[in-house]
């Protein structure tokens, strides 16, 4: 029998941004799990300094598990985003305060999500299919930050407690904000893994933003749906503990145990984090 071998992706990353006396750490890790024949989530980060602006750019999608060509959805989104940070944003940067800036890139990054839900889309029907993904992003500009929300993966601070940021677009997030379900009962609902929407699977799509302020220590966790399910909230606190992340080696690490704790657990999802760190 051929041995199933294991798909990882990691990235390390500090970059000093001496104008807003902040450093960043980032690192993210994408493991295919101990049961899918295809690892569907896709992630990125990527930062920027540029006349007088810092920006960091993460992201996390989760190619939809009952749909086909999930892997295809959720790379390609991130491509694409990539391609936006990379060869456009520095050409909107001028003559901008974070505030303006942070606005104007939303705003692109909405047009770049809808557009890139319609090629998703048509490429589809074209092939006769359905396909999706999640997103969720993390734009930082200077000490502001944005979120952008499509499913149901997740962002989090992590301070001095964990406070999830998005909302899950799912069934069961609807039946808890109903008052029909506990959050424990969530858990265990076999409807937890049905979301109500998703990139590419239809031709509307509403995408969620959430904004704030930065500030130093604070730290930031995107994953894939996959690392949750088997952790309970102090214990993802525990895991990613600012004090823990003291340089790249330390964010890997706790990365690396805090997956491999999920996988022993027993999750047959794939499992994606993202984590960004600011220091002084």
């Amino acid at each position: 029998m051929k041995e199933k071998t294991l798909q990882i992706q990691e990235n390390i990353t500090e970059i000093q941004n001496p104008g807003h006396v902040l450093r960043f750490i980032s690192a993210m890790h994408s493991d295919i799990g101990i049961a899918r024949k295809v690892n569907q989530d896709a992630c990125c980060v990527r930062m920027m300094k540029m006349d007088g602006h810092f920006l960091v750019l993460a992201a996390v999608c989760d190619g939809v598990g009952g749909l086909q060509e999930g892997d295809y959805a959720s790379k390609s989104t991130i491509q694409c985003l990539n391609h936006w940070f990379d060869y456009v944003v520095g050409k909107k940067i001028r003559e901008k305060d974070s505030e303006q800036l942070i606005d104007h890139l939303r705003r692109e990054i909405e047009e770049c999500i809808q557009k890139q839900n319609c090629l998703i889309h048509e490429y589809a029907i074209d092939k006769g299919i359905r396909t999706g993904t999640t997103l969720t992003l993390l734009l930082i500009v200077d000490k502001k930050y944005v979120t952008a929300q499509i499913g149901d993966s997740r962002a989090y601070h992590i301070g001095n407690e964990l406070r999830q940021l998005t909302v899950d677009q799912s069934v069961v997030e609807c039946e808890i904000q109903a008052g029909r379900l506990t959050r424990e009962e969530a858990r265990y609902d076999k409807r937890r893994n049905i979301i109500l929407q998703c990139i590419g699977a239809s031709e509307k799509l509403q995408t969620v933003y959430k904004s704030g302020n930065l500030k130093t220590g604070d730290v930031f966790l995107l994953c894939s749906d996959g690392f949750v399910h088997e952790l309970e909230e102090d214990e993802i606190r525990g895991l990613l503990e600012p004090e823990l992340l003291i340089n790249q080696f330390a964010v890997k690490k706790c990365l690396m145990d805090a997956v491999s704790l999920v996988k022993k657990r027993g999750e047959k999802d794939n499992i994606t984090v993202v984590v960004v760190k600011a220091e002084g």
